[in-house]
């Protein structure tokens, strides 16, 4: 039997304007309008800038859910952000944000994840992304993802394997399929045992033209006293979704 749950979901955010022309801003950066991000009240990344805001944003979830296990095999979610006054309206005198959607699918150890932001003014798909999983555990997995932003297309592979019980490799690409250019490459190898690990992780990153910026980076860790190289699990993390990077198990 399956279990059905509808949840409304409603957030308001009101921040003052403040006058941040003297701040410098290093990372700043426009947010998309995802489900989760339309809730946060942000329209910023980063720090550097804080949003105005009068926001109302409404949202409905609907989970179908195994009784006998428990399980969640269908998630549906959809939210959309109303602005109170001229203080948070931004794309012109628009009073409301993108629609934004999800749907997720979980069966076995296959998943198959599904975000969409709709525009109801030009009636068109701003962005859409979509990946298949196929998972046995955080070491053993294979991801295919797909993006459209506005027409600028990528495609994306990922994934990671264990040669043995203490050896596993992991990797992933993204390659822009409007241009036809490797965006970013992820490569590596990691040793563990009971009480220390070692990992080798080389990244490529597209810069511009045909320029590339090349990191390769080495960790030791000393499982329960310190790494080498504490940022390099958040990354791998970023590029690599579904892998689990932290070696201090």
């Amino acid at each position: 039997d399956v279990i059905q749950t509808l949840t409304p979901r409603l957030a308001y955010h009101y921040t003052p304007d403040k006058n941040q022309d003297t701040l410098p801003n290093f990372d700043s950066a426009d947010k998309n309008d995802s489900y989760e991000s339309l809730f946060t009240g942000q329209k910023y990344t980063g720090i550097d800038r804080i949003n105005k805001a009068n926001d109302f944003t409404f949202g409905l979830e609907s989970d179908f859910i195994d009784e006998e296990t428990g399980s969640t095999y269908l998630s549906l979610k959809a939210a959309q952000t109303f602005y109170g006054d001229d203080i948070s309206a931004n794309n012109g005198n628009r009073k409301y944000s993108d629609i934004a959607a999800s749907a997720d699918f979980a069966w076995d150890n296959l998943t198959f994840n599904n975000a969409l932001q709709y525009d109801p003014e030009t009636q068109k798909l701003d962005k859409r992304d979509s990946a298949i999983t196929f998972q046995l555990n955080p070491r053993k997995f294979l991801t295919i993802a797909h993006h459209d932003d506005n027409g600028t297309k990528s495609a994306e592979l990922y994934g990671a394997y264990p040669i043995n019980t203490q050896v596993h490799i992991f990797a992933g690409i993204n390659r822009s399929i409007t241009d036809s250019i490797t965006n970013k490459e992820t490569t590596g190898i990691a040793y563990e045992s009971c009480c220390w690990a070692v990992r080798l992780a080389h990244f490529k990153k597209h810069i511009s033209g045909s320029d590339y910026d090349y990191v390769t980076d080495f960790e030791l860790v000393l499982k329960g006293l310190t790494t080498t190289s504490p940022g390099l699990s958040k990354r791998l993390e970023e590029e690599i979704p579904n892998y689990l990077a932290n070696l201090d198990d």
